[in-house]
């Protein structure tokens, strides 16, 4: 996977996805997001168990860059001058579909932020399913003093992660929340010391590593629907996900090496 701005790297079952443009504190322009959802969509096809995102430098990412060297702005400065609704609902929905594969990705993700994590940055992060926080972190969305909204997922996904409650608080004021706050909220699972966030993201992933293939897919696709259902809908998606993992040969193998006090041996 060779990409300019994105590093991946694969081994043991583990991926590891850096966001790579240490100069501009990994902010994000027009080429980096393009690679991200390329990555991804390589990432797809190459089916590791679990994707660790993270960044270079010291710093997960800056959020969107809106110096005027970043094509995405060449883009985006017609269409605001010109009020040109078409043209700026595309480039939503188009940055909207790069967090979208990260977010897609049929494996466990986790983030491991150091530093800055801002605007796009933080709606990046928002994809994973848990977040690894070094102690310094700063995680905000100051979208809306710039005149902008966190529109590629990041007010939904914050909602829906911590509430509305805290979510109006970080989105309506533009401030920063820090690592223990995050942790308090629940939008962060892990507050480590500055620069140990990557490996804590690994150990993390080990311990993912030592579940069933199928049945942590199967629990991952209901832990990601669950809060856009229904109780009855939630439940039914739950008994259908404990179905498929007991149909496959897994629960045989964890029966057994359970009963012979060994670890499983699963099948990739």
């Amino acid at each position: 996977m060779d990409f300019e701005h994105v590093q991946v790297e694969i081994e043991d079952g583990i991926a590891t996805l850096t966001l790579d443009r240490p100069e501009r504190r990994n902010a994000l322009h027009g080429p980096m997001w393009s690679e991200l959802r390329a990555a991804c969509a390589a990432l797809a096809d190459a089916a590791p168990r679990v994707v660790i995102v993270t960044g270079t430098g010291g710093h997960f990412s800056a959020g969107m860059d809106l110096r005027p060297d970043n094509p995405l702005v060449h883009r985006l400065a017609p269409a605001l001058m010109s009020k040109d609704a078409i043209v700026l609902r595309e480039i939503i929905e188009d940055l909207k579909a790069c967090v979208g594969a990260l977010a897609d990705l049929p494996c466990p993700v986790i983030a491991a932020i150091e530093g800055a994590c801002l605007g796009g940055g933080l709606e990046v992060a928002l994809c994973a399913d848990l977040r690894v926080v070094g102690q310094g972190a700063r995680l905000g969305m100051p979208e809306t003093r710039w005149g902008l909204v966190p529109d590629v997922g990041g007010t939904v996904r914050l909602a829906r992660l911590v509430g509305r409650t805290r979510a109006s608080d970080l989105i309506l004021t533009g401030r920063d929340t820090w690592a223990d706050e995050a942790l308090a909220w629940g939008l962060a699972n892990q507050v480590v010391p500055d620069g140990a966030a990557l490996q804590a993201a690994r150990v993390m992933a080990k311990a993912i590593l030592r579940g069933a293939p199928n049945a942590t897919a199967q629990v991952l696709a209901v832990l990601r629907q669950v809060d856009g259902l229904d109780d009855d809908a939630a439940f039914e998606a739950e008994t259908l996900a404990g179905i498929g993992a007991l149909v496959g040969q897994e629960a045989l193998e964890g029966l057994s090496a359970f009963a012979e006090r060994r670890e499983p041996r699963w099948k990739a």
